[in-house]
């Protein structure tokens, strides 16, 4: 029989965080990149938080990777209190995945939501 071992990473090392102010704003520049690289990107979303998170592939970082931590070079942010599964900016909707069952992102969104939350007043 084979033995099978989930480990979520330990640790998530944040280098850059962006703020956005509303999901629609993070959903614009994501609708920028897609027409401009025309690859497709989703928003996902956890604990009242809709983010794209840009990893470090596990093949740079070998040994941090095996020391169960990964690296977001950055991350783009708003809050969205309530799951939709698209965002809509003019005609185009950025796909939105409910990432809630998994650990290590849904931590990674509860941290974000209680330190890191844009301040609007600013915006």
């Amino acid at each position: 029989m084979v033995s099978i071992i989930h480990a979520p990473p330990q640790e998530i090392v944040v280098t850059g965080l962006t703020s956005f102010t509303s999901q629609t704003n993070l959903a614009s520049m994501v609708a920028f990149v897609m027409n401009v690289s025309g690859q497709p990107l989703a928003l996902y979303w956890a604990e009242g938080v809709v983010f794209l998170a840009d990893f470090v592939e596990p093949e740079a970082l070998p040994e941090e990777y095996v020391k169960g931590r990964i690296y977001a070079s950055n991350i783009s942010h708003a809050p969205m209190a309530k799951y939709n599964n698209f965002v809509r900016v003019g005609n185009i909707e950025v796909p939105v995945i409910d990432v809630t069952s998994n650990i290590g992102l849904r931590d990674l969104a509860r941290w974000i939501r209680e330190n890191h939350q844009p301040d609007p007043e600013k915006s």
